[in-house]
C-alpha cells in the first residue's frame, strides 16, 4: 500500500537511527482499510481482507461507505460548501440524506464490458472493467507523484482489458478513446461519483461539487474522536475517573454525566 510522503517533527528510533519520513494513506487507501474492518461478508466470503474491498467497484465502495455512515451516525448528512463564483464565497448548508444519495441496484451486467469507438478515422474495439478500489489506489499514487491528470490517465488505462488494434507504443490510449471510455464508465457506474448541483442564493450562480463518501466519513470520525477526547478530559478532570473506565462508557452515559456538570455550572469549562 502506497501513500503520500509525510515528515513528522519527532520521529521514531529504529535500528539506532531516528526516522522522520513516513507515508500517510491517501483517501482511497483509507476507504479500503475502513471497509475491510467493518464488512463482515461479501457474498460467500466471510474473511474480509483489504484485497477483497480493493476488488469492489468504486460505485459499490461509495454505496457501502454511505451505508456505514448511516449505521454509525444516522441518515442526515449536513454538508457545507462555498460558492466558487469570483467575489462571492457564500457558505451554503446542504441538507443531505443518505437515502437520497443511494441509487437502486443496477441491472445485472457482465464483469467485462465491450464498446466500439473511433479515434480519427480508425475504429477501435475496447474491452474494459469498471474502476475498482485497486484502480483508485494506483491512480491516487500517480496523482501524488505527477498530478491529477496523470492519475486520471492511470485510472483509465488500468480499466482497459483489451484494445484492438493496439494503442500508441507508450501504452497511452488513442486520442478520443479516453474521453469516450470516461463517459462509458460514468454511465455504467453512476454511484461512483456523487455530483451535487447547487445554486447560490446570494449571487445566483449554479455550480457542481463532488461528494466523496469516504472522505466525508473520515472527517466526521476525526471530528467525533476529538469530541470524545474532550468529553473524557472533562469527566476525568471533575470525577477523577480513569481513561479506561471513561472509554468503556457508552456515549449516552458520558452525555448524562456531562449534563449533570452543565446543571452544576461547571460545564462551561468544556
Amino acid at each position: 500500500m502506497r501513500g503520500a510522503p509525510v515528515t513528522v517533527p519527532g520521529g521514531s528510533w529504529i535500528g539506532g537511527s531516528c526516522h522522520r519520513d513516513t507515508a500517510a494513506m491517501v483517501p482511497a487507501e483509507r476507504s479500503t482499510a475502513l471497509l475491510a474492518r467493518c464488512l463482515t461478508s461479501i457474498g460467500p466470503s466471510t474473511g474480509i481482507v483489504p484485497e477483497l474491498t480493493r476488488s469492489l467497484t468504486v460505485g459499490d465502495r461509495e454505496a457501502l461507505l454511505l451505508q456505514l455512515r448511516r449505521l454509525t451516525f444516522g441518515d442526515d448528512m449536513p454538508c457545507l460548501v462555498s460558492c466558487p463564483a469570483p467575489g462571492c464565497g457564500e457558505r451554503l448548508d446542504l441538507p443531505l440524506r443518505v437515502g437520497g444519495l443511494l441509487l437502486p441496484p443496477y441491472p445485472q451486467r457482465p464483469q467485462l464490458h465491450e464498446r466500439s469507438w473511433t479515434s480519427g478515422d480508425r475504429p477501435f474495439r475496447v474491452r474494459f472493467h469498471l474502476p475498482t478500489g485497486a484502480d483508485q489506489e494506483a491512480a491516487a499514487a500517480a496523482a501524488t507523484e505527477a498530478g491529477a491528470a496523470a492519475g486520471a490517465r492511470v485510472l483509465l488505462r488500468r480499466c482497459v482489458e483489451e484494445l484492438e488494434p493496439s494503442g500508441s507504443p507508450s501504452g497511452a490510449l488513442p486520442d478520443g478513446i479516453a474521453e469516450q471510455l470516461d463517459d462509458a464508465l460514468a454511465e455504467l457506474d453512476p454511484q461512483a461519483e456523487l455530483r451535487l448541483r447547487v445554486q447560490c442564493p446570494r449571487c445566483g450562480s449554479e455550480f457542481a461539487t463532488v461528494l466523496d463518501a469516504g472522505e466525508y466519513l473520515y472527517q466526521e470520525i476525526n471530528g467525533r474522536a476529538r469530541h470524545l477526547y474532550r468529553e473524557v478530559h472533562v469527566l476525568a478532570l471533575h470525577y477523577h475517573w480513569g481513561e479506561r473506565e471513561l472509554m468503556g462508557m457508552t456515549a449516552r452515559e458520558r452525555s448524562r454525566y456531562l449534563g449533570l456538570l452543565d446543571e452544576s455550572g461547571v460545564g462551561a469549562r468544556r
